[in-house]
């Protein structure tokens, strides 16, 4: 086992972690942010399960979808290693890496706050956000589900779209005649 293999991949393994914790922390605050008319966190040090429900899942769903942006960005870093490093090799990479959590955090973004349309559309009766703020399990529960199933079906989407924008190297083509 190369060396170098074994450097980049403990890299990668780094880069990993350290996304893991930007991105779900960040999608904590961006959730905090956006639904700021609700203040999730006296709700949750009173022991509102309804909320830390529906909160848990939108978290759950948006680290599942960009757990897809840490794949191509450990690609590219690895290939640091196997080839020449320059500075504008390590620019580039730097780069690629920025749009691929930009790509897939915007689509994991979007694609969990459709799902929580979804559900409005669905139970057009409901007033849905009063009902989890007045700590209505039920409707949490069925916020969850709602949320979660559509993440687990776009999953495949977004996983097969981080795969292909990965910027693979030219190889050679071998003709059999």
């Amino acid at each position: 086992m190369p060396l170098q293999s074994l450097f980049a991949g403990l890299v990668a393994y780094a880069v990993s972690v350290f996304a893991a914790i930007l991105l779900v922390f960040g999608t904590y605050r961006i959730n905090t942010l956006l639904t700021s008319r609700i203040d999730e966190e006296r709700l949750l040090l009173a022991g509102h399960r309804s909320i830390a429900l529906a909160l848990g899942a939108i978290i759950f769903s948006q680290a599942l979808l960009l757990r897809h942006a840490v794949f191509p960005v450990m690609v590219v870093v690895r290939d640091l290693f196997v080839h020449p490093l320059t500075p504008a090799s390590a620019a580039w990479v730097l780069g690629q890496c920025v749009l691929f959590f930009a790509i897939i955090s915007s689509l994991s973004f979007g694609s969990v706050a459709l799902a929580g349309w979804m559900f409005t559309r669905m139970t057009r009766n409901i007033p849905e956000q009063e009902e989890i703020v007045k700590d209505n399990f039920a409707i949490a529960i069925l916020f969850a589900c709602v949320v979660l199933a559509v993440t687990l079906v776009v999953n495949e989407g977004l996983e097969d779209l981080s795969r292909s924008i990965i910027p693979y190297r030219q190889t050679g083509i071998l003709s059999l005649r």
